[in-house]
C-alpha cells in the first residue's frame, strides 16, 4: 500500500518594506535584540531603522568612501563601522553621538573587517596586514589594547574564539593564526600553501574551516592534529559557514552551494545544491532552525534545508542588479537583504518550522 506523505508547508516571504540608500549595500545587520536593522553602503552612509515601525532612527554619512564592515555591540546600543578612509568609528545609535574615531594601522589603508568579542569588552579591526584590538568601555570609549602586523599578506577574515577570552583567529595567504591579546607570538598556526578567503568555527568549537582562493575548503581540528581538504570547486570559495547546530558546513563557490556534514568529514562527500544563476554573494544561517539563506548576483534569494536538493524558497527580488548581502533577525522570523542598487528589503518569513 502506498505510504501517505504529508506535504511540507510552504515557506513564504512577505514584504515588510523596502528602504533606499544611495549606492551598493555592503552589509545588513540586525541588532542583538532584533529591534533594529542597520545597513551600510558604498557612499559611506550608515542607516538604522526600527523594525517594527520601519522608522529611520539613525542616518549618518559615517565615512569618506565606502563602509566596508559594521557590527553591533552585544548590548545593542553601540554600532561600530569601518571603511575606505582608514578608520574605525563607534556610534551611539540612540543619541547619534560618535563615541570613537580610531585609525587602524597607519590610517591610510582600507579597514575591511571588524568583530566584537562575544562579551563586548573588545573590538577587533583589520587594515592590510595589521590586526588591531580595541578595549571598549561605556565610560571611556575605545583605546588600543594590542596590535600585530605579523601577517604574510592582508588579513582576509577574522573571528573570535568563544569561551577563550582574548583569543582571535585571523587568515591571510599562508594559513590561519590563533592570537592571544597581549602576547607577541601566536598561540597556534594553521599553515596552508595558498590564500585563505574566509573562516568559520563550528558551534562546538571543534573545527576551524577556511574557504580558499584555489577552489578548496580546508578544515582543522582544534583539539587534535587532524585536518581535512576538500577540493574540486569550480572557482574560489568565498564563503564558509557552520550552522548553529554544528550539523552542516555550508560553502559557496561561484553559483554553487555545497553542504557538508559536520558529523563526519573524513570519507564523506559534499552535497551540491544548484539554484542560483549567478555568483552567490552571501550566506546566512537561521539562529534557531537548520535553514540557510543565500543571495546572488542573479537577484535570487533562496532558503535551504540540510539534505534537501531544492530550496524551500527561490524568489527573485525586484531590484536593479544583483543582491549583495543577507541577514536573519536573531529573535523573530525576519530576513533582510541588500542589493547592488542601494535597496534594502525587509521580509517576514511565514511557514518556518512547519512540515
Amino acid at each position: 500500500m502506498p505510504r501517505l506523505v504529508r506535504p511540507r508547508a510552504k515557506i513564504q516571504l512577505q514584504s515588510i518594506g523596502t528602504f533606499p540608500l544611495d549606492e551598493y549595500i555592503h552589509g545588513v545587520m540586525f541588532s542583538p535584540d532584533g529591534s533594529r536593522l542597520a545597513a551600510a553602503d558604498a557612499s559611506g552612509q550608515v542607516v538604522v531603522w526600527h523594525v517594527g515601525s520601519q522608522r529611520c532612527v539613525f542616518r549618518n554619512p559615517t565615512h569618506q568612501g565606502a563602509v566596508l564592515a559594521e557590527g553591533w555591540h552585544p548590548g545593542g546600543q553601540i554600532l561600530a563601522t569601518a571603511g575606505e578612509d582608514g578608520v574605525g568609528r563607534v556610534w551611539d545609535v540612540d543619541s547619534g553621538e560618535e563615541r570613537a574615531v580610531v585609525p587602524v594601522g597607519d590610517g591610510k589603508g582600507w579597514v575591511e573587517h571588524l568583530a566584537w568579542e562575544s562579551g563586548g569588552e573588545r573590538l577587533a579591526m583589520t587594515s592590510g596586514k595589521t590586526l588591531q584590538i580595541l578595549k571598549w568601555s561605556e565610560s571611556g570609549g575605545c583605546s588600543v589594547e594590542w596590535e600585530t602586523s605579523d601577517h604574510k599578506s592582508s588579513v582576509s577574515h577574522l573571528c573570535w574564539r568563544k569561551g577563550y577570552p582574548g583569543q582571535i583567529f585571523s587568515s591571510c595567504y599562508g594559513g590561519a593564526t590563533l592570537w592571544q591579546v597581549g602576547m607577541d607570538s601566536p598561540v597556534k598556526t594553521f599553515p596552508y600553501d595558498g590564500a585563505l578567503l574566509s573562516l568559520s568555527i563550528s558551534s562546538n568549537g571543534q573545527y576551524l574551516a577556511a574557504g580558499n582562493l584555489d577552489g578548496s575548503v580546508h578544515l582543522w581540528s582544534l583539539s587534535t592534529e587532524q585536518n581535512w581538504h576538500m577540493a574540486g570547486y569550480p572557482c574560489k570559495v568565498g564563503h564558509v559557514v557552520f550552522d548553529p547546530y554544528g550539523k552542516s558546513l555550508w560553502t559557496a563557490a561561484g553559483p554553487d552551494l555545497v553542504a557538508w556534514s559536520a558529523q563526519k568529514f573524513e570519507g564523506s562527500s559534499g552535497r551540491l545544491l544548484s539554484s542560483h544563476l549567478g555568483w552567490i554573494q552571501a550566506i546566512a544561517c537561521h539562529p534557531r532552525q537548520p535553514v540557510v539563506a543565500t543571495v546572488g548576483e542573479d537577484g535570487l534569494l533562496c532558503l535551504w534545508e540540510p539534505g534537501k536538493a531544492k530550496p524551500r524558497v527561490n524568489q527573485e527580488l525586484p531590484v536593479s542588479g544583483g543582491l549583495s548581502c543577507v541577514a536573519w533577525s536573531p529573535t523573530d522570523v525576519c530576513l533582510a537583504a541588500g542589493a547592488d542598487d542601494g535597496t534594502v528589503a525587509l521580509f517576514a518569513v511565514e511557514g518556518m518550522g512547519e512540515k
